[in-house]
């Protein structure tokens, strides 16, 4: 019986060590500007008054894999493990996608549609758990 639970524990180990750790909005790094494609979408403006903050995890698990995030179809930014932005949108529907693939990644698309109104800040974490199903939820 002791064999069977030093075993429990070693596989519950290795998964927990799988999962991302989420990082805070105080610790997460800016996007460089070398990943982001549409820098206008990063700067608020009068009719751009809602925010939608993406922020990604850190952790061994994914790390050597970029994720692309669109927005209605239009690629915004590459983010990486640590990295956060603020993207500043009119009022409205949206759809947001989240990609990843090339290399040894393998490729994984999941997405979202979301609606903000003015004046709005929505929070959303990319986390990729043990079960390795790529993941990105609203946390505000």
């Amino acid at each position: 019986m002791r064999k069977g639970m030093l075993g429990a524990a070693a596989a519950m180990a290795t998964l927990i060590g799988c999962s991302t750790v989420p990082v805070t909005e105080e610790t997460a790094r800016p996007v460089p500007p070398d990943r982001i494609y549409k820098a206008e979408r990063l700067a608020p403006s009068p009719d751009r008054s809602a925010q939608i903050y993406i922020m990604r995890d850190k952790g061994f698990h994914g790390s050597a894999c970029t994720h692309a995030i669109s927005l209605n179809n239009e690629k915004v930014m590459d983010i990486r493990q640590s990295e956060a932005a603020t993207l500043y949108v009119s009022p409205g529907s949206y759809f947001v996608k989240l990609d990843t693939g090339g290399g040894a990644c393998p490729n994984i698309s999941t997405s979202q549609n979301l609606t903000i109104n003015a004046g709005e800040r929505q929070v959303y974490r990319i986390l990729l758990p043990s079960d390795g199903n790529l993941r990105q939820t609203r946390e505000q």
